[in-house]
């Protein structure tokens, strides 16, 4: 890609809005939603924004153990105040449920698509 594009990539990325990216990028906006047009380079921003997005969500599970044993031992101090233990049971409670339903809907799905193979083999 030429070197306008990457940098229209890279605005994107890291810009609220449309408008700024092609701003910073030093291009006009006609010209930044022709190139989101063209379906090499939706594609790229496509693949770079899941790969920025995979290495957010790599970040969050690395502290995932630190914020669990955090709120842990606010439940399990003494000098912790009742309200603070009390919210930081309620974060727990209410992300394991989460973490279950995700979890229950992630198997159910890869069924769904296992099935659907199966029958598209027939």
């Amino acid at each position: 890609m030429r070197s306008d594009k990457e940098r229209a990539l890279a605005c994107l990325l890291v810009s609220d809005s449309k408008a700024e990216a092609a701003k910073k990028a030093g291009i006009s906006d006609r010209t930044l939603r022709s190139y989101l047009c063209d379906p090499a380079f939706k594609a790229e921003f496509q693949r770079r924004k899941r790969k920025l997005i995979s290495d957010a969500t790599q970040q969050i599970q690395k502290s995932m153990k630190i914020a669990i044993s955090a709120l842990r031992e606010i439940i399990q101090s003494k000098s912790s105040k009742d309200s603070d233990r009390i919210t930081a049971a309620r974060l727990i409670l209410e992300f394991s449920l989460r973490f279950e339903e995700i979890t229950d809907l992630m198997s159910r799905l890869e069924d769904l698509e296992n099935t659907i193979k199966q029958n598209n083999r027939q």
